[in-house]
C-alpha cells in the first residue's frame, strides 16, 4: 500500500478506530459496573453475616446473661460498630482491607471467648477485598 492509498483510506480507518474506541469504553464501563456490583454484593453479604451473628449473640446474652461473658459483650458490640462504620460508597481512603481484617479478628476473638467453632461459622468469601 503506497502513500496515496493510505491517504485515501485514512478517513475510513480513523472513523473505524474512533467508533471502536467508543464501543470499547462503553463495554468496559458496563463490565466494570457489573463486576463492581457483584463484588459489592459479596462484601455486603459477608458484613451482614458478621453483624447478624453479633446481634444474635447479644440477644442471647440479654435473654441469658450468664451465657455470655462481659468482655465478649463489648467485643460483640465492637463488631456491630465496625460493620456499621464501613462506607457504603466507594472511598479511596476507606482502607477496606484493614477494616475487613479488624472485623474478622474481632469475630475470631469472640468466637473463642464463646467456645464457638469458627470453621462452620465463616461465610464462604470471608470479606476478601
Amino acid at each position: 500500500m503506497d502513500f496515496f492509498d493510505r491517504a485515501v483510506n485514512f478517513e475510513e480507518e480513523y472513523v473505524g478506530y474512533a467508533e471502536g474506541l467508543e464501543a470499547g469504553r462503553k463495554l468496559g464501563a458496563a463490565e466494570g459496573r457489573e463486576l463492581g456490583m457483584e463484588h459489592g454484593f459479596d462484601i455486603g453479604k459477608d458484613l451482614g453475616f458478621y453483624r447478624g451473628w453479633a446481634q444474635e449473640w447479644l440477644r442471647a446474652a440479654a435473654a441469658h446473661p450468664d451465657v455470655v461473658p462481659t468482655r465478649a459483650l463489648k467485643k460483640l458490640q465492637a463488631i456491630i460498630d465496625a460493620v456499621n462504620d464501613v462506607p457504603t460508597v466507594n472511598d479511596e481512603n476507606a482502607n477496606y482491607e484493614a477494616r475487613a481484617k479488624s472485623i474478622q479478628l474481632k469475630f475470631k476473638t469472640v468466637s473463642a471467648m464463646l467456645g464457638v467453632s469458627i470453621s462452620t461459622e465463616l461465610p464462604s468469601n470471608s470479606l476478601s477485598y
